[in-house]
């Protein structure tokens, strides 16, 4: 037996014990990059998962390869080893040479010359790729391909048995469901640490809604001088959304610097979609939920009446005879999602001159008893397929809750979908969900009446009115510094 096949046999017996050890899945699978590199004498290794659109690949797990490369940007499937995810083993001799590298300035500045790649299949299908990377012009032997497909092997395993430990750890009910929101792989993946706790909060809430989330997934460039002397590495990017999420804390300097860094990379790349979430909004975000430190926020009660009865039922009124007038001719279904949408649901169906049926359904909400992802509780009882649907809310800010709405009632196979919301905070919006009728436009405050609750109270109120928070005994003596 050769020295070589001694040393692969040894690092797959690691491979096997560290698989069946109690150690995380990251952690194998950065276990498995590190022993294939070693094992095989090369510059690096580096697992890369599909997104859930099958359209990028990400740096899931790596050894060797400096955070520079990691972070320089997406793989598109289209143009970078598209031969892998067909099920072929690649092989690069020269990457400075070769048009199927999507990044070659930097993988020579890598000191990268040749690569070997094979897919990562579960079940037939192909979910990855895992590459080595090698410092100089190598020409991998039949053996090197065999057991760099054998790791592929090991690593779909781990992700299978997370894929599966996170069905099992779904409420029991819901494990016979299917879902329209499939754990993506890369989501199962967590970093080891956060920079800030904020973030491991907002992650947990991406998680709830089965939102796909990279921490961390690439540094842009904002100032050169010969080379890049300042990068800007966001926190989160949402690929489903293709939208980057930077956070921000309380502190003022803080805050401005990533202001600039926001303001400097949406000049440098304008085709960037990115959305700066400060503490004010983030504390707001969770104070919907129950949750963070506005939630249990003393008020006064109502404040400032925002949109009077009266207004709020002329409007109600001009969106039903646009609705009916779009309608005509058709049978549509008006579904409401409980609890805080029965005052405008009633009202519009009250002034709607088409024939309608109407329903409800109710989903789980972030912190609740329903588990680590949002499910839906009671669903609708009407037959939907070829129906022409009406989604009816009362508010839209983030747009989440809506997003996974819509696509458990586009599971239903209806003839339309369409949403009619009353009030639309667009400030707050991260999924990017089209609105076809909108009542009103609202700003970034704590809402409360027709409908709308704070701790269960306010939904019977007529209007809908500001929240009135009691300001903390320390504001409320600077105030009256201020006046005097």
């Amino acid at each position: 037996m050769s020295k070589q096949t001694l040393g692969f046999n040894r690092a797959l017996g690691d491979m096997a014990e560290a698989l069946n050890s109690d150690i995380t899945a990251s952690e194998k699978l950065h276990l498995l990059v590190r022993a294939t590199a070693r094992a095989l004498g090369v510059r690096g290794c580096s697992l890369m998962l599909l997104d859930a659109q099958r359209m990028r690949l990400f740096h899931t797990a790596s050894h060797g390869l400096s955070e520079r490369y990691l972070k320089k940007g997406f793989l598109e499937v289209e143009r970078s080893l598209t031969e892998v995810l067909g099920e072929r083993v690649v092989a690069i001799l020269d990457v400075a040479t070769d048009p199927r590298i999507q990044f070659q300035e930097l993988a020579q500045q890598e000191r990268i010359t040749s690569i070997l790649s094979v897919p990562v299949k579960i079940k037939g299908e192909v979910v990855g790729i895992l590459c080595v990377y090698s410092r100089t012009r190598r020409e991998f032997t039949a053996a090197e391909e065999q057991f760099l497909t054998t790791v592929a092997n090991l690593a779909a395993v781990v992700l299978e048995s997370g894929r599966l430990n996170e069905v099992e750890m779904r409420p029991r009910e819901a494990k016979d469901e299917p879902s329209s929101h499939p754990t993506p792989l890369t989501s199962q993946l967590k970093p080891a640490t956060f920079a800030h706790p904020s973030e491991e909060d907002f992650a947990r809430l991406l998680d709830f809604y089965q939102i796909e989330w990279i921490y961390e997934p690439r540094s842009f460039a904002l100032q050169w001088e010969g080379k890049a002397t300042e990068m800007f590495t966001p926190d989160f990017y949402l690929p489903a959304l293709d939208l980057y999420v930077e956070m921000t804390t309380l502190k003022p300097g803080l805050t401005r610097e990533k202001n600039r860094k926001v303001r400097r990379l949406r000049e440098l790349y304008p085709e960037v979609n990115i959305k700066l979430l400060a503490r004010r909004d983030y504390d707001r975000l969770l104070a919907k939920y129950g949750h963070g430190p506005l939630a249990g926020a003393k008020t006064h009660g109502v404040g400032r009446v925002l949109l009077s009865a009266p207004q709020v039922q002329k409007r109600v009124r001009q969106l039903a005879k646009e609705i009916s007038h779009d309608y005509e001719g058709r049978h549509p279904v008006l579904v409401g999602v409980l609890r805080g949408v029965f005052c405008f649901m009633a009202d519009l169906m009250r002034y709607l001159t088409v024939p309608t049926d109407v329903d409800f359904m109710a989903i789980s909400y972030y912190g609740g008893e329903s588990g680590k992802a949002v499910r839906v509780t009671t669903d609708v009882g009407i037959n939907l397929e070829g129906r022409h649907i009406l989604l009816v809310e009362d508010i839209v800010d983030t747009g989440m809750t809506l997003s996974f709405v819509l696509s458990h009632l586009k599971a239903r196979n209806p003839a339309s979908l369409q949403v009619c919301t009353l009030l639309d905070k667009r400030v707050r919006r991260l999924a990017d969900v089209h609105l076809n009728y909108v009542g009103f436009e609202v700003p970034d405050e704590f809402l409360v009446g027709y409908g709308l609750d704070y701790q269960e109270e306010y939904r019977n109120l007529p209007f809908v009115a500001l929240m009135q928070e009691e300001k903390p005994e320390s504001q409320v003596k600077d105030a009256k510094k201020h006046l005097r």
